[in-house]
Order: C-alpha cells, then sequence, then structure tokens
C-alpha cells in the first residue's frame, strides 16, 4: 500500500474510533448526571470527539485532491502519524478528567494539570497543522483534473481556518476562560452548544475558524458545480472571504465582552 493509502486509512480508522466513542459517551452523558461548570461532565468529551471526528473525515476525504506524488506521500504520512497520536493523548486525558469530574482544560490548580494543559495545546497545535499541510499539499501539487473552485476551496478553507483556529484558541487558552465578562449565576446558555447569552463567548469564533475548514470546501464544490472553472473560483474566495470576516467580527465582540446575540453595530 502507498504511504497516501496508509495516511488515508489512519485517518478514517480514526474518524471510526472517535465516532464509537462518541456513541459509549453519550450512553455515560444520559445516565450519569454529574456536572462541572452547569454541564455533563461527559459534555466536553462529546464536544470533542464529534468535532475531531469531523476533522480527519475531511482530512481523509481531502487527500483525493492531491496528485499522489511520492515527496507528499511522505510527509502526509508523518502529519498523519503524529495527528493521530496528539488525538489519542488528548481524549484519553479528557475522559479521564471527565470520570474524575476534574476540568481537562484551564486547570492549572497544580503542577501536573498545568503541564498538561501545555501538552494539550501542543497536541491541538499538531492537531490543527495537519489541516493546513493537507491544503498546502492541494494548492502546490493538486490532480490535473481538480476545478479551480474545488482547489481553491480546500486550500484556503484548510490553511485559512487552521491559522483563525490557532489564533482564536490561543487567545482562548491565554486568558484561561472560554468568557470574558462576569456570567450571573444561572445565566441563559444556549443549548447543546452552552455557549453564553450575556457575556462574550470566546468558544463562538473558534467554532467558525474549526469549521471554516468544512463550510468552505463544500461551498467551493457547491460553486465549481453552479458556476464552472473560472467565475467559480472567483465566487469562492468571495466566500472564504466573508467567512473570514464573520470570525473575525465574532472574535472582537467575544474579546469586547459582547455576547454573540447582540448586534457588532
Amino acid at each position: 500500500m502507498s504511504e497516501f493509502g496508509r495516511t488515508r486509512d489512519l485517518w478514517w480508522n480514526l474518524t471510526y474510533v472517535l465516532g464509537g466513542m462518541f456513541a459509549l459517551t453519550l450512553v455515560l452523558y444520559m445516565v450519569d448526571g454529574r456536572i462541572i461548570d452547569r454541564e455533563s461532565v461527559w459534555a466536553k468529551p462529546l464536544k470533542f470527539e464529534a468535532s475531531l471526528a469531523i476533522h480527519f473525515a475531511t482530512l481523509a476525504l481531502s487527500l483525493s485532491a492531491v496528485n499522489p506524488s511520492a515527496t507528499w506521500g511522505k510527509v502526509l504520512f508523518a502529519v498523519a502519524v503524529s495527528s493521530v497520536a496528539a488525538t489519542a493523548f488528548e481524549m484519553v486525558y479528557i475522559l479521564v478528567q471527565a470520570a474524575r469530574q476534574q476540568a481537562s482544560h484551564f486547570n492549572l490548580s497544580n503542577g501536573f494539570y498545568t503541564a498538561m494543559y501545555v501538552l494539550m495545546a501542543a497536541g491541538a497545535v499538531v492537531i490543527t497543522f495537519s489541516a493546513a499541510v493537507v491544503g498546502c499539499a492541494v494548492v502546490i501539487d493538486p490532480k490535473p483534473a481538480l476545478a479551480p473552485a474545488v482547489k481553491w476551496g480546500l486550500g484556503i478553507g484548510l490553511i485559512g481556518g487552521s491559522i483563525l483556529t490557532l489564533i482564536t484558541a490561543f487567545r482562548m487558552g491565554g486568558a484561561l476562560d472560554h468568557h470574558n465578562g462576569l456570567e450571573i449565576a444561572n445565566a441563559s446558555r444556549m443549548p447543546i452548544t452552552g455557549w453564553s447569552l450575556t457575556v462574550g463567548d470566546r468558544r463562538v469564533p473558534h467554532f467558525l475558524a474549526t469549521h471554516m475548514m468544512q463550510a468552505v470546501p463544500l461551498a467551493g464544490i457547491l460553486m465549481a458545480s453552479i458556476f464552472g472553472a473560472s467565475l467559480g473560483a472567483a465566487v469562492i474566495v468571495f466566500v472564504a472571504a466573508v467567512w473570514t470576516a464573520a470570525t473575525l467580527t465574532a472574535f472582537a465582540q467575544a474579546n469586547s465582552g459582547l455576547p454573540f446575540t447582540r448586534l457588532p453595530f
């Protein structure tokens, strides 16, 4: 099997494992009533399992747009191995902390937790960087028949989404809090996501940044089928610019302490 094939298998197998973990964690979510910060102890593992499964499925699918050269095969396989290892570390720690009813993130209560938090940040960089590498491969060495809108949708979505994800994540991590502002007891939060409806919440721009990696490539496929080669590429650049502007606006709004439900003007 080629290194491209091994890379694809690694990412697909990880996607399947994360999907299975999500199903098991969902059962724990339904039967275990313990909470951390007003949410089930299993809410964070569920969110990470779902988000990472989507992330790696995206990368596995995106490989079909890359010309399977020997050089990129070696690079992408090394990236795949490191991203799988980082994901395994992150998920094991998040699940163990959930089972112990202890926070995995923003927990600097002792030296061990501080060290683990730093290692999780490093792991997040590896996981996010994997998308940027795939995006670069698509832009630099795409398959000859790849439509320009698909090429630029994948390239801008994966690279731009990676950059925005790191910007928003490190701002949130450095602040040691999702929120910007004092949230009163039992303040309103958005169902499922848990985003604050009363103060700035940095998870909103982080969500937009992370899922730019899926939204813009999907838009590229759609634009290619609707507008054709040249016009489709121009439209996808516009779509990516709008998504980026929305992410940065939400980021500025959260950092100013305003909830995402309030218009920024």
